[in-house]
């Protein structure tokens, strides 16, 4: 993700409570999976097909949840797995709500939206204490960054 030579101005990652309570959601499918494939077999091998895959899939989803987020530098905003998104084709960055969440939804010249992965706010594991600290900085990043030239 990061390019050689330049300089990361801001991270962006889900937050440790997030990735324990995306582990925690993941746990509990795979869990529920585990209980509906477990009713063919005796009582005494249930507890472990729902037990083991609940925990590997929680373990899996703190580790993968901390991994994805956004890096930005002098040339824009580089996402973990969507790409880049250069500063002259960004005309707007602003918090919204999506779901039961509030995300930071950058705008693109072509008519594009992008929701960045992080930062973001919820409830519960979800809830981020410096979400608007965060959307603020992105802000001023762009501002400071951005093309003002007048296109035709």
């Amino acid at each position: 993700m990061r390019e050689p030579g330049r300089a990361v101005l801001a991270s962006f990652r889900p937050t440790w409570r997030q990735a324990v309570g995306h582990g925690l959601y993941l746990g509990a499918a795979a869990g529920a999976v585990g209980l509906m494939a477990s009713f063919a077999l005796p009582s005494g091998y249930r507890i472990a097909i729902v037990l083991v895959p609940a925990l590997v899939a929680a373990a899996a989803g703190v580790v993968a949840g901390r991994r994805g987020g956004a890096d930005v530098d002098d040339a824009g905003i580089r996402l973990a797995q969507a790409g880049f998104l250069p500063w002259k084709r960004v005309v707007g960055v602003r918090a919204e709500r999506r779901r039961r969440r509030t995300v930071v939804a950058v705008y693109l010249e072509s008519g594009e939206t992008r929701r960045l992965p992080a930062p973001y706010d919820g409830a519960l594991l979800a809830h981020d204490p410096l979400f608007e600290r965060r959307v603020f900085m992105l802000c001023h990043l762009w501002e400071t960054h951005r093309d003002w030239s007048v296109r035709g």
